[in-house]
């Protein structure tokens, strides 16, 4: 299975993990590139927007993804069915991950 090298910086926290990428995965570097820059995207808003519930993001990650599934020319319940177990297997990836705690904390 091929897995791509990731990192999250959070509240001082360093997590290393590797993802799991699904088994027919073109490229690695875009599926890393487009989630890094979404992930800024989305730590600007929130910073700018301190207020923001998290049930409020994630209502607007679904209506993305809605929006993004219901586009592609593939089924959509097997869509939604692979995105909920890469999302499981996402967290566990994390979980797994090497945590270090950096500056000041």
């Amino acid at each position: 299975m091929k897995k791509l090298p990731f990192t999250i910086i959070h509240k001082n926290t360093n997590v290393d993990f590797f993802f799991d990428l699904h088994k027919e995965t073109k490229s690695s570097e875009q599926v890393g590139e487009i989630s890094e820059e979404l992930i800024n995207i989305i730590d600007k808003f929130i910073k700018k927007n301190p207020t923001t519930s998290d049930g409020d993001l994630f209502q607007a990650l679904a209506l993305l993804i809605a929006t993004r599934v219901y586009i592609s020319p593939f089924d959509n319940e097997k869509i939604l069915n692979m995105l909920f177990k890469m999302a499981k297997d996402g967290i566990s990836n994390i979980d797994s991950g090497k945590i270090s705690r950096i500056g000041n904390s």
